[in-house]
Parts: structure tokens; sequence; C-alpha cells
């Protein structure tokens, strides 16, 4: 609750402020930048380790077969 109030005073105080607007602006840019890159990594993170495991497991077997 408090950090609503909080982000709520901090708006108002950019509303009067036309500097803050726009560090306000490319602040909230860079989360959500962070947050859909931390998304990315952990899909392509997983897809990776199963792929990687996969050719893991095909190499081991080639190698028993030889």
């Amino acid at each position: 609750m408090h950090a609503l109030l909080f982000l709520q005073q901090l708006l108002f105080c950019v509303k009067r402020e036309s500097h803050g607007a726009i560090a306000v602006e490319y602040a909230f840019l860079m989360v959500f930048i962070t947050i859909v890159a931390a998304i990315g990594m952990a899909f392509i993170g997983s897809g990776l380790l199963e792929y990687f495991s996969a050719l893991g497991g095909t190499i081991a077997n080639s190698a028993n077969q030889s």
C-alpha cells in the first residue's frame, strides 16, 4: 500500500516538472525491457538445456554403440 502511495506522489510531482517526466518514462521503459529480457532468457535457457541434454544423450549412445 505504501508503494502505491509513493508512486502516486512521484507521478504527481512529475506532472509538475517536465524534466522528471522524461526520466520516469525512461525508467519505466528500462524496467519493461529488463522484465521482457528476463522472461525471454528463462524460456530460451530451458530450451537450450533440453537441446544440449538430448545432444549429449545422443553422443553418449553413439559412443556406447561403437
